[in-house]
């Protein structure tokens, strides 16, 4: 199960949202975390375009992204609101983290930019 990404990067490698893609919907576009590449959903009749990783072209980075693996928690909250909304998808959540690995710390999602991995990540609670 992937996550709805409304961000990609387009052929061009420029930065564009799931709305702004409407207008070029057969681009190839690619993961802007991860650099996996992903389909375009346009979603023409609900206004509600989005991007999703595709399972056969994930890079080695990808088996990392937030966007790939959501949280069990995320995952667990899915399957209960499908039972009312029968099409509901995650929503990658973001924090603040510290990772373990390289000693830094971040904010978004949980997967850092540095060791290109979310395993070493541990969410940083603030009060």
């Amino acid at each position: 199960m992937y996550a709805k990404s409304f961000m990609a990067l387009d052929g061009n490698d420029h930065m564009t949202g799931a709305r702004t893609a409407q207008s070029a919907p057969y681009d190839c576009y690619r993961c802007h975390v991860c650099d996996s590449a992903m389909t375009f959903h346009p979603e023409y009749h609900t206004e509600r375009p989005w991007f999703e990783h595709r399972q056969n072209a994930l890079t080695a980075r990808g088996q990392y992204c937030p966007y790939v693996k959501p949280e069990r928690s995320e995952i667990k909250r899915i399957k209960l609101l499908r039972r009312y909304v029968p099409d509901a998808r995650p929503i990658v959540q973001k924090a603040n983290w510290c990772c373990a690995g390289c000693n830094t710390e971040y904010h978004g999602e949980r997967y850092c930019l540095i060791c290109h991995t979310s395993e070493h990540s541990i969410e940083v609670l603030t009060d």
